[in-house]
């Protein structure tokens, strides 16, 4: 049986910063990616970007990166990114191990290995080296915290751990002298034990050993960042409460509260640009993203309901090679939104203004059609931020939705910004008294000849 997943489309997953598109810039998930080894990143990634809609398998995640969080003794995952890629380039190395299980055998097959092929001998010592530090290292780890109460899931890793440390070989490697290494007559038998006899246990060791690193790494960065751990609760309708919600890209961030159930499942968001309504938006969707993963969120608490589909609208542009104008982005953007409701009953949905590239009469028109569409789906939640006011006017009396406004001051001719989130209609223009700040108005004299 496939697992549900909350859907998320990778325009959302690029405006949400979950992700992002190169190197060179930061996403959330290099922000919070606390893994040791190439592997467990690789790992963490593929869970990050999968995030659960079922409330028992978030509940389970969750509990055991909490657990991991929270115990008294800090769980440090024991091996380095180094050694487990060169356990990686042993078990995929392209040599073919000896053909036999008998220590005896394996002598006269090795004395010919040596004089034929001395740079495998060279390998295969190499490879014992780093084996040796593998399996004591983990083995050490699994004694130290096999014990007490733990998470089911939790427990299951370490036992099936213990089970692979416990065949003949993983005994000799954890008995063996890490400075003499493995004898000629050893180096055999556990190069042909790791690479051929035990070889898909070895590959889910390596598995295991990178959930542990994933797992301790989710814990580490919710710790971190001081991420609380929300509660689910089972409602037909979209149910959603933060408190202290705050985006980690921020420095010294407001904190701010929000709050949505079947009364007031539409927020109309209003405020001068730069006040915070983009920030906060983000901040909702990361929160509730995260929250399907299992992690911590970036607030003082939350409760919310099971979402299956998180979608944004913050950042749309232009398609020049499809031919599409900025306006007709948006228009498609708008178009799978609709198609995603009709498929996913319980969506969080964001639009970040509507209709910016077209004309005012046209978007004002255009944003209330979307709108009282919108409004007919009261099992999703749904933020919409605007600088048309007009359109407050048009709803005010409709019932679902709440009014909120980011605010500002004037203070010496200079605005200033609070970045709390106030109940009601902005009506504050500040975008002519910034123009007039940075001195457009001079810069567009012309010089005196």
């Amino acid at each position: 049986m496939l697992e549900k997943k909350l859907h998320i489309d990778r325009q959302s997953l690029l405006e949400l910063e979950i992700i992002s598109e190169n190197e060179r810039t930061v996403s959330i998930f290099d922000l919070l990616n606390e893994t040791k080894t190439t592997g467990g990143k690789d790992k963490l990634r593929k869970i990050f970007l999968n995030p659960f809609c079922d409330i028992e398998k978030i509940k389970e995640q969750q509990e055991l990166t909490r657990f991991l969080a929270e115990v008294e003794r800090p769980w440090k995952f024991p091996l380095n990114d180094k050694l487990m890629d060169h356990i990686e380039y042993y078990y995929f190395l392209n040599i073919d191990p000896v053909v036999s299980k008998n220590k005896l055998v394996n002598l006269i097959e090795g004395t010919r290995y040596l004089i034929l092929y001395h740079s495998y001998v060279k390998t295969f010592r190499e490879g014992a080296k780093h084996l040796i530090l593998y399996f004591q290292q983990l083995n050490s780890f699994v004694n130290l915290h096999d014990n007490g109460k733990m998470p089911n899931r939790l427990k299951e890793i370490l036992t099936e751990i213990k089970q692979y440390l416990s065949l003949p070989f993983a005994k000799e490697l954890i008995e063996a002298n890490p400075k003499k290494g493995a004898s000629f007559t050893q180096l055999f038998y556990l190069d042909k034990s790791f690479r051929d006899t035990f070889k898909e246990e070895m590959s889910l060791l390596i598995n295991l050993t990178y959930e542990l690193d994933v797992f301790i790494a989710m814990a580490k960065a919710s710790k971190k960042f001081q991420f609380a751990f929300p509660e689910f609760t089972e409602s037909e309708n979209s149910h959603l409460e933060i408190k202290g919600l705050w985006h980690p890209f921020v420095k010294g961030p407001k904190k701010n509260d929000a709050n949505f159930g079947k009364d007031n499942f539409f927020m109309f968001l209003t405020g001068p640009n730069m006040a915070g309504k983009t920030t906060f938006l983000k901040a909702c969707g990361l929160a509730v993203y995260l929250a399907h993963l299992g992690f911590g969120v970036p607030a003082e608490s939350m409760s919310l309901s099971v979402f299956d589909s998180i979608f944004s609208s913050i950042n749309t542009s232009d398609n020049l090679r499809k031919g599409y104008s900025y306006f007709y982005s948006e228009v498609l953007r708008v178009k799978e939104a609709a198609s995603l409701l009709k498929s996913h009953k319980h969506s969080f949905i964001i639009f970040d203004e509507l209709f910016r590239g077209t004309n005012v009469k046209d978007a004002l028109d255009g944003s209330l059609l979307v709108i009282n569409g919108l409004i007919k789906w009261p099992s999703s939640v749904f933020i919409l931020s605007s600088h048309l006011l007009e359109l407050s006017k048009e709803i005010s009396s409709t019932k679902g939705f709440q009014f909120a406004y980011f605010e500002s001051d004037i203070i010496d001719n200079k605005p200033i910004f609070s970045y709390k989130l106030n109940e009601g209609v902005s009506n504050e223009r500040l975008g002519l008294l910034i123009l007039e700040n940075e001195g457009i108005s001079e810069l567009l004299e012309p010089e005196e000849s």
